[in-house]
Order: structure tokens, then C-alpha cells, then sequence
């Protein structure tokens, strides 16, 4: 039911990692939360011809099947990625490789899952360390519901599990060839991923073997699928789908907002929504749009920029990727469950050429893949060869995907761009390099990677290194600290010098480790969502 004054409680802006567990705990507790998503809705069954994935074809072979293809480029081509004429940036061909969805639950859409904590040594450089957080993590997990089990690695805390699906041989082959380096920091563990592994129930996960093309029955959490439901009727929410927020709105000067304005996407239509508080949960890129597109005369350059800490110190993981088919499952049929595609957490050190070390971590895949992959190196092959190849290859393909820390750098940066998008809407231009670190970093995990493949019988080894946006773990640009001077928000992720104006989503995570932000963005969101009550409840008895 929508609420019948266009005023609320709070306004938050995004419906994915962040916006979805805050709209949801503050809606439970009571108040008037409006959700604004710039996208619409997908159909319920949208992702179904997704399951399963190659099986479906003849072991992958189709008419549009490409030779050679790129094994570590197929994530990256799907209808729901916003191109450069709707999305935040114009995305040009050689310039930093912005991945945005514009659709309710935003990029968790396309989620894979995976839910690790951040360890006590990731806080460096936030105003508040690891136990300050460790509370809101198994709420959040238990809440969306997280496989796993408990390893006792101190780099990679336990936390709320159910049991994941059981390791396939393909898996068991890697976590032998990990424990061969007999190396205390390395590890091959189950992953930790938000998935309903539990049988028999409507949204328990089907194995499709991939769930970076989308979950087909909601087993991978997302907010439309777990707590949506949940909140939909109450009278004090409403989702408001097709919600393009351009700016927030304040009086020249003043320390708090009075709410958004928006485009209604269908109807070209304007709209103003009033908030007591707002929150900005868009994503460390179009965060800070919006906040650009919220200049004044008293903040020329953007609301909550008046130190210009808006936009800087992007950051995304450097990432090595290595693809091969392992001899030893030529030939063999699948008698296991496929599971969903990355069963297993890899975690090592790298050693650099000055002869310091690094941590990294990642995952292993196996699953039934559209594209036979492995087959690139046989461009020159007749059809018939590749199809024999392809069938007996079928169930050897694995791939690694290792990632290291980012590195906050301040040209390494967003800034109002000089192009619009399709609703006229200012767009931000990316300045982005490869810090020189990184390059030799990601060859480190590489030479890591060969050795583990290469002890679990890996035949070609197709290797690929990036860090130009691919990781889709993008940090860093309204970053944390109580310091107004070195960060954009305080430790409530209240903005500094406005009272009332929030940010959660990977942008103020300052320091981007190795590991996937997700979770940590969900924990975050958590404790705003339990300092946005009690702010409220403090507020009321004071006005009582």
C-alpha cells in the first residue's frame, strides 16, 4: 500500500546489497521507508532458460559458437549490463569498465553469493575495527540465509553457516594440489556463499552449475526474492520502481536535506519525495553522481565534497584468472550434483619481487558451460574433431579466479563527466590506472595458480590478468573517517557537515582488501539500520 502523504521516515536510494537490508529492518521497525529504484521490475520466471546451463545444449556446441573463444570474457556479456547510453558513465572502449543493472536488486542480479567477512586486519584505516562489526554479520547471515563451514583461519573469520553442497571431484583434485604446497596460510575450503542449500523448499538451490547469469528460483539471495515479500504489504513501505534519482535536495547552506528529486523513467515526469533522513545505497559509482548532480551555490562542486573527497580513491580487486581441463576427468561422466559452480574458497600469499608478500584469495569453478571454453586452442580443428574433443572434456573444465587488495590511489577517481545519459540525467567520467603494485601482484597469483593447476593435471592453461572494473568490486569513493579531510562519511556513515544524509554501498569501504565486499556492505547497512532507529527513538522522547 503506498503511503499516502509523498513524505516518509527515510528514502533510500537502491535496492541492492545495501539498500535492500536497511529498507527491511527499518520498515520492520516501524517507520516510513520509501525505496527508489531507477529500474523496473523483471519477470518472476526471467532467468529461467538459464537452468541448467550446457546441459541443455550439446555439450555446448551451437550455432553460434565461436572458435577460439575467450574463456574469462563470457561474465562480462549480459542483456541486463547497462551500456553507455543509460547507465552512469558512457563506458568507452578503452577506459575504466563501469558494470552497472538497472533493475530492482540492482547488480545482485547477476550475484554470485559469495558472503566473507572482513578480518580484523581489513579495518585498517576505518574508524572502527573488526568487533565493532561482528555482531551485524551474523545477523545479516543468518537474515540471507549463508552456506559454509567453520575453518578457524583467523584471516577469514566464521561466521552463521548452513552446509554447503558437497565438493566434486574436480574440487576434491584442487584441495589435494592446495594442501601438496604444505603451506600454512594456504588454504581450499568450502565457499561461503548466500544460497539456500536446504532441500525440498521452493527457492532451494536447482544446481545450475553457474549462478553469475542468475538464479532461476531465488536460492541466491536477493531482495526481491528473501525480504521484499516480507515488507511489500506493510503500510508503512513502498517500493517505487522506475525512480531515477538525479539530486538530493536542501536549502543552500543548510546542514541537513529535505529529501530526492527523481525522474519517473516512464513518464519523463519529475517527482520530489520528502525524507527526514536519506540514504544513498546507488553503488560507489553512481553514488557519487548523484551527489555531483547535487551542487548548490553553497557546494559548487557537489553535496558533501567540500574537501573534493567525493569520487576519489576508486578502487576494484586486480584479479588473475586461470582456465585448463584437467586430464584426469577426461572422459568421465558427471554422477555428482554440478552445485553451483564456485564450491571452494582458495586462499594464499604472494611473493613479490622485493620479497615481501601479499594476501590474496578466490575460487574455484566447475561447471557445464554453454561455450566449450577449453576447446580455443583448437581453432584449426575440423568440426567433427572439436565435437569428439568437447564431449570428452565436458566435465575437466575448472577455473581460478584469484584476487589481491585494491589501492587507494587520488587520481584514481570519478568526476563530473561532460555527456548525459538517455533521460538527460549529467553522467561522471572514470580516471583509472593499474598501479604499478598490482601488475606485479596479479603475476604472482598467476604463478600460484599454475602450480595448483598443474598439480591437479591441468593440460593448456588459458591465463588472463585485469584491473580495469572487471572485478565488479568497486570501493572507495565517499570512503570512511572521522576526519572530514580524508574521508566523505563519519563512522554512522552520516556525511560530514549534514545531519541528515547517508551512504551505504561499497564506496565507503576506504580500503579495499582481497576479499568480496558484499557481505561487509549487508553488515554496514545492518548497524546504519540500528543507528537510524535508535536516532529515532532518541529524537521522539527528546520531542515528548
Amino acid at each position: 500500500m503506498a503511503i499516502e502523504a509523498d513524505h516518509c521516515d527515510v528514502a533510500i536510494v537502491g535496492t541492492g546489497a545495501g539498500g535492500g537490508i536497511i529498507a527491511h529492518r527499518l520498515a520492520k521497525a516501524g517507520l516510513k521507508v520509501v525505496s527508489l529504484e531507477q529500474g523496473g521490475r523483471l519477470p518472476d520466471d526471467y532467468f529461467s532458460e538459464t537452468a541448467p546451463p550446457g546441459a541443455k545444449l550439446d555439450f555446448g556446441i551451437g550455432p553460434s559458437t565461436v572458435w577460439p573463444a575467450d574463456p574469462h570474457d563470457s561474465l562480462f556479456v549480459h542483456p541486463l549490463f547497462a551500456d553507455g547510453a543509460h547507465g552512469a558513465t558512457p563506458r568507452p572502449a578503452d577506459g575504466f569498465r563501469h558494470f552497472q543493472i538497472l533493475k530492482l536488486n540492482g547488480l545482485q542480479n547477476l550475484w554470485n553469493g559469495v558472503s566473507v567477512r572482513f578480518c580484523e586486519a581489513d579495518f585498517a584505516g576505518w574508524p572502527f575495527g573488526y568487533d565493532h562489526l561482528a555482531d551485524d554479520y551474523s545477523q545479516v547471515e543468518r537474515l540471507i540465509t549463508v552456506c559454509g563451514t567453520k575453518e578457524g583461519i583467523a584471516e577469514l573469520p566464521d561466521g552463521e553457516f548452513i552446509p554447503p553442497k558437497p565438493l566434486r571431484p574436480a574440487d576434491t583434485m584442487i584441495v589435494n594440489a592446495v594442501k601438496s604446497l604444505r603451506e600454512p596460510f594456504s588454504h581450499a575450503i568450502p565457499n561461503r556463499k548466500a544460497i539456500i542449500t536446504t532441500p525440498g523448499l521452493a527457492n532451494s538451490c536447482i544446481s545450475t552449475g553457474i549462478c553469475t547469469s542468475g538464479c532461476p528460483v531465488g536460492a541466491v539471495y536477493k531482495f526481491s526474492a528473501r525480504l521484499l515479500p516480507e515488507i511489500a504489504g506493510l503500510d508503512n513501505y513502498e517500493l517505487r520502481t522506475n525512480a531515477k534519482v538525479t539530486r538530493v535536495l536542501r536549502e543552500p547552506g543548510a546542514e541537513t536535506v529535505s529529501g530526492v528529486e527523481y525522474i519517473d523513467t516512464k513518464t519523463g515526469e519529475r517527482r520530489r519525495l520528502e525524507a527526514r533522513f536519506v540514504v544513498l545505497a546507488a553503488g560507489a559509482i553512481e553514488t557519487p553522481r548523484i551527489l555531483f548532480n547535487s551542487a548548490d551555490d553553497a557546494d559548487p562542486a557537489g553535496l558533501a565534497n567540500r574537501t573534493d573527497r567525493v569520487g576519489q580513491g576508486l578502487q576494484d580487486n586486480p584479479k588473475s584468472v586461470l582456465s585448463t581441463s584437467l586430464l584426469k576427468l577426461w572422459g568421465h561422466k558427471r554422477t555428482y550434483d554440478i552445485g553451483y559452480g564456485d564450491l571452494l574458497i582458495l586462499m594464499s600469499r604472494g611473493k613479490l619481487p622485493d620479497g615481501s608478500d601479499f594476501p590474496f584469495i578466490g575460487h574455484a569453478i566447475h561447471g557445464l558451460p554453454d561455450v566449450p571454453h577449453y576447446l580455443s586452442g583448437f581453432a584449426g580443428f575440423p568440426p567433427a574433431v572439436k565435437i569428439r574433443m568437447a564431449r570428452m572434456m565436458f566435465h575437466s573444465y575448472v577455473t581460478l579466479g584469484l584476487f589481491c587488495a585494491g589501492e587507494a590511489r587520488p587520481e584514481n577517481r570519478i568526476r563530473p563527466g561532460s555527456t548525459t545519459d538517455s533521460d538527460g540525467v549529467p553522467q561522471v567520467t572514470i580516471d583509472f590506472t593499474t598501479p604499478p603494485a598490482a601488475r606485479e601482484q596479479m603475476a604472482s597469483m598467476l604463478k600460484w595458480g599454475r602450480k595448483i593447476l598443474r598439480k591437479a593435471s591441468a593440460t593448456k592453461i588459458y591465463e588472463s590478468i585485469d584491473n580495469n572494473g572487471t572485478g565488479i568490486h568497486y570501493a572507495g569513493t565517499t570512503a570512511i573517517s572521522d576526519d572530514p579531510s580524508a574521508g566523505v562519511v563519519d563512522r554512522d556513515l552520516r556525511c560530514h557537515g549534514l545531519d541528515n544524509l547517508y551512504v551505504c554501498d561499497g564506496g565507503v569501504i576506504p580500503n579495499l582488501p582481497d576479499k568480496h565486499l558484499t557481505l561487509s556492505i549487508m553488515a554496514l547497512s545492518n548497524r546504519l539500520g540500528r543507528h537510524l532507529e535508535e536516532r529515532v527513538q532518541s529524537e521522539t522522547k527528546v520531542a515528548a
